[in-house]
């Protein structure tokens, strides 16, 4: 993942997941999945706040129903 793209959400939940498991280690978590340091402490403190979703992406218009 290039820094700069936007995450998908299941690329969300993997990130938190990992930083989680790694004893909360933002950097190492950056590191490997190519996103910033800011990126992936907002992605776990919202995880932390309201679980799965906390990390979906609300920004944009929602698709119109037909």
């Amino acid at each position: 993942m290039e820094r700069g793209r936007r995450a998908t959400y299941e690329e969300r939940i993997e990130i938190v997941k990992y930083t989680l498991a790694h004893q909360n280690n933002y950097q190492e978590a950056a590191d490997k999945f190519n996103v910033s340091y800011p990126q992936v402490y907002t992605w776990v403190r919202k995880y932390r706040l309201t679980g799965d979703e906390g990390l979906v992406d609300h920004r944009g218009r929602p698709k119109q129903s037909k």
